[in-house]
């Protein structure tokens, strides 16, 4: 069994596409930070959400937004313009949260204390 889970950002905003046989799928690519400090990297991982779900998630689905995804990751192989092979990470989703924007985030964070300037005299001590 594959399953995997990432939590990361949305790097476009998703677009919603019909196949040949009438089928949707929602396409976006997730940015997920690996290790930390100085080892910090960054994962690129082309995702996909079939069917009508996906097409109602769509909207909410902007670049910036955190998402957290659980499906079967498979790689990827194509040829590029410049006629170079390029493997890629996919990932079929089958679960998700609903999507953070960056904006919600930053309401929802507590307000920082202000800092303001006292003279030695304003100390009770």
């Amino acid at each position: 069994m594959n399953v995997c889970t990432f939590v990361g950002r949305l790097g476009r905003d998703a677009e919603t596409r019909e196949t040949k046989n009438g089928d949707q799928v929602t396409g976006f690519s997730l940015a997920s930070n690996v290790g930390y400090g100085e080892n910090k990297s960054t994962v690129w991982l082309d995702c996909s959400i079939w069917g009508n779900r996906g097409a109602t998630l769509q909207p909410a689905l902007v670049k910036g937004a955190e998402i957290t995804v659980s499906g079967e990751l498979s790689e990827r192989e194509y040829t590029n313009k410049e006629g170079v092979v390029v493997k890629t990470l996919s990932l079929r989703v089958n679960q998700n949260s609903y999507p953070v924007a960056k904006e919600t985030e930053q309401a929802q964070a507590p307000a920082q204390p202000s800092v303001s300037a006292m003279d030695d005299d304003d100390i009770p001590f």
